[in-house]
């Protein structure tokens, strides 16, 4: 992943002579007004420095806080790369400042390790951070702060680089183990090849195993495609309303994972269609687990309904489908103008659509294979089309 972007500062990577001569720490007399720090790790010290001490290590200083705090952030991981600075780089000139969070020992005063991040504002004027495991420590305590963040992150995101299988499984090995040992409270797993999705693919299955979320997104080559993926999926954990009971389907069954949410209408009326309208509609197709109708001339999303994939997400690659299916036909001399294409896997079909009157707008549907019929389901948004 290459952007025009500055490096970190080489203060980053060793002690700050400035801050030795005269450190930043302040003294404060009230426990509690230094414990809390607005909801989050640490006390501010400055606009870009916050501070925390603890008892023993670092890692284990800062899982206590974390269980204690229990904050929502994002965490970036490094697997065979050395992106995750470079994305938070790459958000500083929206978002502000690069901020470290230096780890002290009680007694002492010399940092264990300096944690760099970002802080994202919220429409509420909350904030959120986005951490990188790119860590100023030792060897040892980056690997264990790198298993801390990721196991107590709300969104870990793992951005893979384009490496040999083996050589990605290798760097995987600390996080894997971490995974089968330990208790993560992590509610989504994203993950982001710069190079083939498919040793990634081998390790999203390795951590379902033991009960993650996980989610691979496309190759990503630009950091502004990294952040549309990490925003979307947190936009969708922080959208998604978990109530405690799933309610009865329509037909039936149990309602559960694949059960449509409200519409988002993102553009609910583009040159005369109801879009948010069209894909309520959609979501009484049988098996519909999410469809997202977009503009292919504009690229961008119209509507939306389902929960994940996001809407940005199958923009993008229903997209990708019907362009690789154009170039098939190009290539057999079949004919480059796709309306339709399909691709049907174990557990689901998904289904391209171009809209009969409006052959720049078109349908990506995803099905559950156990209930949905791709056939039938086509039928029936050929009928909507007429509407």
């Amino acid at each position: 992943m290459t952007a025009p972007m500055p490096s970190a500062p080489a203060s980053t990577r060793r002690a700050d002579e400035e801050e030795l001569l005269a450190p930043a720490t302040q003294i404060v007399h009230d426990r509690d007004a230094y414990l809390d720090a607005g909801g989050d790790v640490g006390r501010r010290l400055s606009e870009d420095q916050v501070e925390l001490f603890v008892g023993d290590d670092a890692a284990g200083g800062l899982q206590r806080e974390f269980d204690r705090v229990k904050p929502a952030f994002i965490v970036l991981h490094d697997v065979g790369t050395s992106s995750s600075l470079r994305l938070l780089q790459a958000m500083v000139g929206r978002e502000g400042r690069l901020r470290r969070l230096v780890v002290r020992r009680q007694g002492h005063g010399l940092p264990l390790a300096t944690l760099q991040f970002i802080e994202l504002p919220g429409a509420d004027g909350s904030t959120l951070r986005v951490y990188s495991t790119d860590v100023d420590a030792d060897s040892q305590a980056r690997h264990e702060i790198a298993g801390v963040l990721s196991s107590r992150a709300t969104l870990a995101v793992l951005v893979f680089g384009d490496l040999p299988a083996h050589a990605l499984a290798s760097a995987m090995r600390p996080l894997l183990d971490a995974a089968a040992q330990q208790h993560w409270s992590t509610r989504m797993v994203l993950m982001i090849p710069l190079g083939s999705t498919v040793p990634v693919n081998g390790f999203a299955r390795d951590f379902g195993r033991h009960g993650l979320q996980v989610h691979v997104t496309p190759r990503v080559t630009h950091p502004g495609d990294a952040w549309s993926f990490i925003g979307s999926t947190w936009n969708q954990l922080e959208g998604a309303a978990a109530p405690p009971e799933a309610p009865a389907a329509a037909d039936g069954t149990a309602g559960g994972e694949h059960e449509p949410t409200q519409p988002m209408g993102l553009h609910q009326d583009h040159e005369g269609i109801d879009w948010y309208d069209y894909v309520q509609r959609c979501s009484a197709i049988k098996g519909m687990v999410a469809c997202c109708v977009f503009d292919r001339s504009s690229g961008k999303p119209l509507a939306h309904i389902g929960g994940l994939p996001s809407a940005e997400m199958m923009q993008l690659l229903g997209e990708q489908l019907l362009g690789t299916a154009s170039s098939i036909g190009a290539m057999m001399g079949t004919g480059a103008g796709v309306r339709e294409a399909s691709v049907s896997t174990a557990s689901h079909h998904l289904l391209l659509h171009t809209h009969s009157s409006r052959p720049e707008v078109a349908l990506h549907v995803v099905l559950d294979a156990r209930t949905g019929d791709p056939v039938l389901a086509r039928r029936q948004l050929q009928r909507l089309d007429q509407k």
